[in-house]
């Protein structure tokens, strides 16, 4: 039993950073009906603006931290006003196509100016092991726990507690109605993605904190794909609760399969229970059911 609790628990605590990995893809599919393929390397852009601030720099880190978080925001208010701009009004798979191509360009540029070879990445962090009998948690998978759970706290109170919130709500449910109403549809996206491109810098960072920063770490954003569409592509709460499923599945998967010979399993898992759920309920656990008339 307690094998199958110290699984479990790593689980969530990992799953917590793939909710937030999550929630940056469906804020923007909220906004535009685009997905954003570009995430794996989003992610690993955020991470080396911190990295550069925090390591490089020898900036404290509650400095860093938020000085990381807002670069990461410009990054991404400059990808949506050089690429996305001029896609709005035209299909949202056009702006998916571009997300394809972008994810090229970016993993060459990193590959360019980083290189392959991995940054240690290890936040001087206060210790928070938790240890209860034979449970163990070290203190960076806690603080991935803690701080992706931060940070998805404060954008859903960003967004249904504030007047930005509203709009960029209002916005995602219509923008030929937000329009009518004085609100610009251009800004809202372009606020959007920079809010979408915290969340994901921040999951970067949690995430290379487990182990090191590298372009490989852009793989890690493949399984915002699963996460996403097991709890809904419209939906923020199934943001989290996808991430919780894919990191608790991966973690069992682990522990017990694997070691019965088939080594990378826990990879593939994730979109067996994606295929599963996709057959029960189509649209996600938490997505909005939509009947189209023709």
């Amino acid at each position: 039993m307690g094998f199958f609790l110290q699984s479990f628990f790593s689980g969530m605590l990992t799953g917590l950073s793939y909710g937030l990995l999550g929630l940056g893809l469906v804020l923007i599919f909220r906004a535009s009906e685009a997905f954003n393929f570009a995430v794996g390397e989003f992610m690993v852009v955020g991470g080396f603006l911190f990295y550069i601030l925090h390591f490089s720099w020898h900036l404290p880190f509650l400095i860093a931290l938020p000085m990381g978080l807002l670069a990461a925001a410009v990054f991404g208010a400059i990808v949506e006003r050089t690429t996305i701009k001029s896609l709005m009004g035209r299909p949202a798979l056009s702006m998916t196509i571009i997300t394809l191509g972008l994810s090229n360009i970016l993993s060459g540029g990193i590959q360019a100016t980083a290189g392959s070879n991995p940054y240690t990445f290890s936040l001087d962090l206060p210790d928070l092991t938790v240890e209860a009998g034979t449970l163990i948690y070290p203190s960076p998978q806690v603080w991935a726990g803690i701080l992706s759970l931060v940070f998805f706290s404060l954008v859903i109170l960003f967004i249904y507690r504030t007047r930005w919130g509203l709009v960029i709500q209002a916005t995602s449910e219509s923008q030929p109605k937000a329009l009518c109403f004085g609100i610009n549809p251009q800004f809202v996206l372009l606020l959007v993605w920079a809010i979408a491109t915290v969340c994901i810098g921040a999951s970067g960072i949690v995430v290379a904190n487990l182990g090191a920063l590298s372009a490989q770490t852009s793989l890690v954003g493949l399984r915002a794909i699963p996460v996403v569409l097991i709890g809904g592509l419209d939906s923020i709460p199934g943001a989290l609760v996808g991430g919780l499923i894919v990191g608790v599945v991966e973690a069992l998967t682990g522990a017990y399969v694997e070691p019965l010979g088939l080594i990378g399993f826990k990879e593939v898992v994730p979109y067996l229970v994606l295929l599963i759920t996709l057959f029960i309920r189509p649209y996600g656990l938490f997505g909005t059911v939509r009947i189209e008339r023709v």
